[in-house]
């Protein structure tokens, strides 16, 4: 470990949780301003602008999945392996990660490029917004390497146990794009008027910053992990051991995204208000769960390199904490909801039958919000541990088989109600069986899951 302050075998466990989740939450808030921002300046060239960023988003979240798997698999290895007093692997697995986001960035992008109008189409696009979100998506796709990389440095950051130097980068990375977004929309000044695709570019620069940011950092000696060292080859069976434990993470978060969409179907027959309720509940339930996220993203790390050190202790005091800690956040926060859910639906809109649906929706999910963040919490404490196919198998049960049959058969029982209540039901479910496979222990044999 290269600074022992950054080191999660040692010291405070709730300190350290705290190090870690609080810049992490921070982080998830930025982002949100990030895509707020773009969103702003977008809308004031008209609906068909919005809604073709609307719509290349949605396609760039699925695509950004494999993404996700990665950085997934590197927080896995580099925490076990630095855990483990051997910080040689750790630089030499995060070189290895870092070549792997470059492959498939430029390998997803480049067949991404072509295929643009046909995803465009696929999602039902109408032809002015089409014709709009080409150029967006296109430019984006092009740069979708730095997704990956900006992804996968903030991954090994935070599994050497820094948390904060992405958050600084990513603040900076926010404040240059809050100034290139109407620079390049609008043209003001020398630049030419570029419109949707001003913001893409806005987007693209602004990462593209941040990632030879966190690069120099490594690169240059002054980051928690070192990488000027490590020889830049292609190591196969690292690469491969990433996506293998990648990869299963990727597949929940497409379980995951499968199942909302799923659910939105079946609400989509009780109506537009219905739809518009729910849209609304679930961007609600997503600020919530950022405390929630946050705790998670924090138990990852202090798992992987509490297992690799062999301080099982230590690695149940953390998910033990952080599973506390985060719940009783959002269980505040939900009890709020749950009295007042009007208040905070009329953020959003003020349509009096879209409120109405919109509240009664909140409060069920309110009811459970304790149990999907000690869900989250506890799925990326066996992720820490390198089990990534059980928090995948459970999501898939809980959430597609369970949760749809039950939302389809009270939603026939009950009418709009039975939708909310078997979205709750299959949430207290997948707490209880990750809970369950927690307890069983099996993920303490996981350690070292990657022997150089």
């Amino acid at each position: 470990m290269k600074n022992s302050r950054y080191d999660l075998t040692q010291g405070s466990v709730l300190a350290n949780l705290l190090r870690m989740a609080v810049p992490s939450f921070c982080s998830q808030l930025l982002q949100d301003l990030f895509n707020v921002v773009d969103m702003i300046f977008v809308g004031r060239l008209g609906a068909p602008a919005l809604a073709a960023v609307a719509m290349s988003a949605n396609l760039l979240r699925l695509i950004g999945i494999l993404g996700h798997g990665i950085s997934t698999g590197t927080v896995i290895l580099v925490a076990q392996s630095l855990g483990a007093n051997k910080p040689e692997d750790g630089q030499r697995i995060a070189m290895q990660a870092l070549i792997l986001s470059l492959i498939c960035g430029l390998g997803v992008g480049c067949l991404g490029y072509p295929l643009a109008e046909s995803g465009l189409r696929l999602l039902g696009a109408e032809k002015d917004v089409i014709l709009l979100g080409i150029g967006y998506l296109q430019v984006t796709l092009l740069g979708l390497v730095l997704m990956f990389l900006s992804r996968t440095l903030n991954a090994i950051f935070r599994a050497a146990g820094d948390a904060i130097t992405p958050m600084v980068v990513l603040i900076c990375s926010t404040i240059l794009n809050i100034v290139l977004d109407p620079l390049l929309i609008f043209g003001i000044w020398f630049f030419p008027p570029l419109g949707v695709v001003g913001s893409a570019y806005a987007t693209l620069i602004s990462r593209g910053v941040g990632v030879v940011m966190l690069l120099s950092f490594c690169l240059g000696g002054q980051g928690v992990i070192g990488l000027s060292w490590v020889k830049p080859g292609v190591n196969f069976k690292i690469m491969g051991q990433i996506m293998k434990l990648g990869i299963f993470t990727s597949m929940q978060a497409l379980l995951r995204h499968g199942s909302r969409l799923a659910f939105i179907r079946v609400v989509s027959f009780f109506g537009t208000d219905a739809v518009a309720a729910y849209a609304i509940s679930m961007r609600l339930r997503i600020l919530v769960m950022h405390f929630g996220t946050a705790f998670s993203t924090a138990v990852g790390p202090m798992v992987g390199q509490n297992l690799g050190a062999n301080r099982l202790d230590r690695v149940e005091q953390s998910v033990q904490l952080g599973s506390r800690l985060a719940a009783l956040v959002v269980m505040l926060v939900g009890a709020v909801m749950f009295i007042i859910p009007h208040y905070f639906v009329g953020w959003f809109t003020h349509q009096r039958s879209v409120m109405e649906i919109g509240s009664v929706y909140l409060r069920y999910l309110a009811a459970t919000f304790g149990f999907m963040v000690v869900s989250s919490v506890l799925g990326r404490a066996l992720n820490g541990a390198g089990d990534t196919i059980s928090p995948m198998i459970i999501t898939g049960i809980s959430q597609l088989s369970i949760g749809l049959v039950l939302v389809l058969v009270l939603s026939r029982l009950m009418g709009m109600v039975g939708i909310w209540i078997g979205i709750a039901l299959s949430n207290i479910v997948q707490c209880l069986m990750m809970r369950f496979w927690y307890q069983r222990g099996e993920w303490k044999s996981k350690k070292q899951v990657y022997e150089l």
